[in-house]
């Protein structure tokens, strides 16, 4: 009798093995399948960032809209004001501190930031690497593309400590809610912790960025940046 009963449960656990052995090798597949039919060339993951120059330049009198007192592609509006809608439901209300930036103005605000870390005691080149842990040069920034936001909840907005973009934001229930429900509305959190090495800027809970829902979904599932992405999106489409 206690043979039977461990023949059957022998049987049993072979059973579920190939059932779970099955189940992953569909997932894997559904995975591949979605990794080869991502378009490299599409305009929601274009990469920009401090090792990839952006190369085409934006006509902005075609490309962007205007939300509130900000500019932003205007395909990405739709999901961003479903996202606005929903924070505002969870008692978060976003507050937009920056979106497009022309080149021109990234110079501008990168020079005032040099400036104002000169002033506290820092030679050019150290201010200069400063800024740029937070801060990308012209022509490298993915506010160019009109297709990165930073913001905020109205809770920090308004009682932030000790600047208004800072890693803090991160830890707030509004920063933890937008971290969390970004992915649904096609938007990833570009500069996530711990991934510095990778993507060249230190962490930036506010910033947010749109690739659209799918790939958004599959980075959070995945903890991948946009450059991970990309480089393994093109690994799978080079096979």
């Amino acid at each position: 009798m206690w043979v039977a009963r461990m023949g059957r449960t022998t049987e049993k656990a072979t059973s579920q093995s190939t059932i779970s052995s099955t189940t992953t090798s569909q997932t894997e597949t559904a995975e591949q399948k979605f990794l080869k039919n991502v378009d490299l060339q599409s305009w929601e993951i274009l990469l920009v960032g401090p090792d990839h120059k952006l190369t085409t330049s934006i006509d902005e009198a075609t490309t962007l809209a205007t939300v509130g007192a900000f500019q932003m592609n205007k395909n990405i509006v739709p999901a961003f004001e479903e996202l606005e809608a929903a924070a505002q439901a969870a008692g978060y209300p976003l507050v937009i501190v920056s979106a497009y930036r022309s080149v021109a103005y990234q110079e501008k605000i990168l020079n005032a930031a040099i400036q104002q870390k000169m002033a506290s005691g820092m030679t050019y080149d150290e201010a200069l690497a400063d800024a740029k842990q937070t801060m990308t040069e012209p022509g490298y920034s993915e506010h160019h593309t009109g297709l990165a936001l930073d913001v905020v909840d109205q809770s920090w907005y308004t009682n932030y400590s000790p600047e208004l973009l800072h890693s803090n934001f991160g830890q707030t229930d509004g920063g933890k809610w937008l971290a969390a429900n970004v992915a649904q509305y096609g938007f990833i959190i570009r500069y996530p912790e711990g991934k510095m090495a990778i993507t060249k800027i230190d962490y930036e809970p506010w910033h947010i960025r749109y690739v659209g829902k799918e790939n958004a979904e599959y980075m959070v599932k995945n903890n991948l940046t946009l450059e991970e992405f990309v480089e393994q999106v093109s690994k799978v489409q080079q096979k």
